[in-house]
């Protein structure tokens, strides 16, 4: 905090640097009570004829020396210790400038390492770790050391206000900043490294609102959006049911589950003969066979379910007690504790459902908890950032923003849209097998391997 905002307000312009020396003004005396100047301001004409006197004696010394030879050893030289004022900041600012193009490459990792939430940042400084420790081995990033510096966001809006603006005024600048998985953290922090120009990746952070009203060109978001898991569901239902074949979605009339279904329909009508059709149940049913029966009126090749896990229970132990054998996906609900409880062995029965994946190029075959999942997230993101500095061989924010915009040649390489979101799948299928949600959209491995 400065000298000034320790001070009262209106004192600002009373405030003095450490370096103030005054100026001409400040060394006028003051006036005497008569209105007339002290008396040691009123000059004599014998006081003048002294000082013609001092400055004629002065000369003589000064010059008198001067004109007396010396040998070349009797001068002794001198150095000089005073400092350019002119040229030093300059200076100190092309060493910030040659440090920040040769030394340490140094990223900010925001996370909550305090706080309800501070599991997520002890995940992810295990998995970065191990991240770094590969970059180390391979020569680091562009030949230079990469130093991750970890700080805390406590997974609030003040918290992360506070440490953006920090971390803005730092000097140099970090090359990026990578993290704030909390919703309301990085929406906050967003706007400050925009308007600093430094780059920011929000990693593992899954509202839509920070791409909607994306603040500008400089803020992507290293992870899947929440509001995908509809259009990802109905790809996976076209999938199944194919292009010749009626599929068939099911929704509990809530806001969610017919937004969830309009996306849906429009993703899984794409490439096929027809749209799905739609049933609606009422929640809190205990009985479901009015809809069985309509079910098995329609034949649907497969069924997409959108609400809740009591529901989802009902219905799937009725469909297979009727001998309706079709594949079921479900939404992201029903991935809980009371699902697998009530579903019971029938989830081995051609089951699947919906769940949030990571947008890390290494696909797991296993579901990952929340914490993990936003570790994955964050290593991903400082893995495509090395690689943007690797491909441009700089580490300037414009430079490297381009880079992540640009198309992608691979398949596997991880891009960004022109919203700043990436190009990944957001959810995918996943089917209960051997205690534990393993991908239903990746060849499986032989057991025991």
């Amino acid at each position: 905090m400065t000298l000034i905002d320790n001070m009262p307000a209106g004192s600002a312009h009373n405030a003095r640097s450490p370096f103030h020396v005054g100026n001409r003004f400040d060394r006028i005396s003051p006036m005497t009570s008569n209105g007339h100047a002290p008396h040691y301001r009123q000059r004599s004409a014998w006081f003048h004829a002294q000082s013609r006197f001092a400055v004629l004696v002065s000369s003589v010394l000064f010059i008198w020396p001067l004109a007396w030879p010396c040998n070349a050893q009797d001068v002794k030289p001198t150095t000089n210790t005073t400092t350019n004022s002119a040229t030093a900041p300059s200076d100190t600012k092309e060493a910030t400038e040659r440090a920040s193009e040769t030394g340490p490459i140094r990223v900010i990792v925001a996370v909550p390492l305090t706080g309800a939430r501070r599991t997520v940042g002890a995940a992810v400084r295990q998995r970065l770790s191990l991240v770094k420790s590969a970059i180390d081995a391979a020569g680091g990033v562009t030949r230079r050391e990469l130093k991750l510096e970890f700080e805390d966001d406590a997974c609030t809006r003040e918290a992360a206000r506070e440490l953006a603006t920090r971390i803005t005024a730092m000097t140099p600048p970090p090359a990026a900043v990578i993290g704030h998985p909390c919703a309301t953290a990085s929406i906050a922090a967003a706007p400050l490294y925009q308007q600093a120009g430094v780059l920011f990746l929000a990693a593992g952070m899954r509202h839509p609102q920070l791409t909607e009203k994306r603040i500008g060109p400089l803020v992507f978001r290293a992870a899947g959006r929440d509001d995908r898991q509809g259009a990802e569901a109905g790809r996976r239902l076209h999938a199944l049911a194919g292009n010749d074949r009626t599929a068939l979605i099911i929704n509990d009339r809530t806001v969610l589950t017919r937004a969830l279904t309009k996306a849906a329909s429009e993703a899984a009508a794409y490439g096929a003969k027809e749209a799905p059709t739609e049933l609606t149940i009422i929640s809190g049913e205990t009985d479901y066979s009015k809809t069985i029966d309509e079910i098995a009126r329609r034949e649907p090749a497969a069924i997409l379910f959108l609400g809740f896990p009591s529901e989802a229970a009902i219905i799937l132990r009725q469909l297979r007690a009727r001998g309706l054998q079709m594949p079921i996906i479900f939404n992201d609900a029903m991935a809980s504790a009371e699902f697998i409880a009530h579903a019971g062995d029938l989830l081995e029965s051609d089951v699947e459902v919906m769940m949030p994946i990571s947008i890390s190029r290494d696909a797991l075959s296993e579901s990952e908890m929340p914490d993990a999942l936003v570790a994955s997230d964050t290593a991903a993101a400082l893995s495509v950032w090395a690689d943007a500095v690797t491909a441009t061989a700089s580490t300037n924010a414009l430079q490297i923003a381009n880079n992540l915009s640009s198309p992608r040649s691979h398949i596997d390489e991880i891009g960004f849209d022109s919203a700043g979101d990436a190009v990944a799948p957001s959810f995918a299928p996943f089917r209960w097998r051997d205690n534990v949600w393993q991908r239903a959209d990746l060849p499986q491995s032989p057991k025991g391997q």
